[in-house]
């Protein structure tokens, strides 16, 4: 009797359990899929947020502007130089042509002091010479500054817009198609696997910034050596100061011609897309390409081009 009842108890804690632990299985079960279901919300609501942040649109509709927009002037800002004919960088410019025409004018007197009055060996008078003569040029340039800016400018702008026109390329069709690729990969990826999404957006928005940081860069620091050109010219005439000079004047032309390099990257990049219909992955990896080689352009630059000047 005994033996029975030990039995049942066994037969009864044995269902017991099996029905707990299937009690606890769908109900595990339930939280993973609630789990699972608010992952997808979230995932659709951050894919939103960012076609909203790039595009401006939500659910397909335009409702903001987004950052893409950028590009619609994008030629614009990669030809665009400091404006000479602004009061402030004018007047600056100005200011250090008055405050170096006394300098000059002491240098040139001395100089003549020295020729005149002073019976130097022919080697010492001859650098007197050479040294007036440049100084002479050197006050010429100094005083044409603005002109001379604005010629080397003209030269960037025209060589730049000549490239495009021959060309006939669209300045920011290839980066906007490899941003629209990468959103397209980015979306599915992020609601497949959500560490996938994030490693494309991040790639996107580096891409985006980078390009823009840059042009920016190029901007801010080619107002700052046009400043310093009058200057450069004064350091670059005399040997004990031409190192500094020299310096000053490659900048200005390096950052000047910049927007040169970087149609050439750009229109290369398009005339081989288009010359070998190249398509698909392989098109967005070109265009990841042309991003980063825009990026890199004023590394590209100093390495090409060092020292240029005598």
């Amino acid at each position: 009797m005994k033996k029975g009842w030990l039995v049942t108890a066994g037969v009864l804690a044995s269902i017991a359990l099996i029905m707990l632990s299937c009690m606890s299985f769908a109900w595990y079960g339930e939280v993973a899929s609630q789990q699972e279901k608010i992952e997808l919300e979230f995932r659709d609501v951050f894919v939103m947020l960012v076609y909203l942040l790039l595009y401006g649109t939500y659910l397909g509709t335009q409702v903001d502007v987004g950052l893409l927009r950028l590009f619609d002037n994008f030629q614009a800002l990669v030809l665009m130089n400091p404006p000479l004919d602004y009061e402030m960088i004018h007047g600056i410019i100005r200011y250090s042509v008055i405050v170096l025409e006394p300098l000059y004018l002491t240098a040139v007197l001395a100089t003549g002091a020295y020729l005149i009055f002073f019976s130097g060996s022919p080697e010492s008078r001859n650098k007197a010479k050479s040294l007036l003569l440049k100084m002479l040029a050197s006050i010429v340039v100094v005083s044409l500054s603005t002109q001379i800016l604005q010629v080397l400018f003209n030269i960037s702008y025209n060589l730049s817009t000549g490239i495009i026109g021959l060309s006939k390329t669209n300045m920011q069709t290839i980066f906007m198609d490899t941003i629209n690729d990468l959103v397209k990969v980015f979306s599915v990826s992020a609601i497949t696997t959500f560490d996938g999404g994030y490693v494309f957006l991040l790639l996107i928005f580096f891409l985006i910034m980078t390009t823009f940081i840059i042009l920016a860069m190029r901007y801010i620091i080619l107002l700052f050596f046009i400043l310093l050109f009058p200057l450069g010219i004064f350091f670059y005439t005399f040997s004990m100061t031409r190192s500094i000079g020299r310096t000053i004047i490659e900048q200005i032309i390096l950052w000047t011609f910049m927007p040169v390099a970087v149609t050439m990257i750009i229109v290369t990049a398009n005339i081989g897309i288009n010359l070998f219909v190249i398509g698909g992955d392989l098109k967005t990896i070109m265009g990841i390409t042309a991003f980063i080689a825009v990026a890199a352009s004023p590394i590209i630059l100093v390495a090409m081009i060092k020292r240029f000047l005598p």
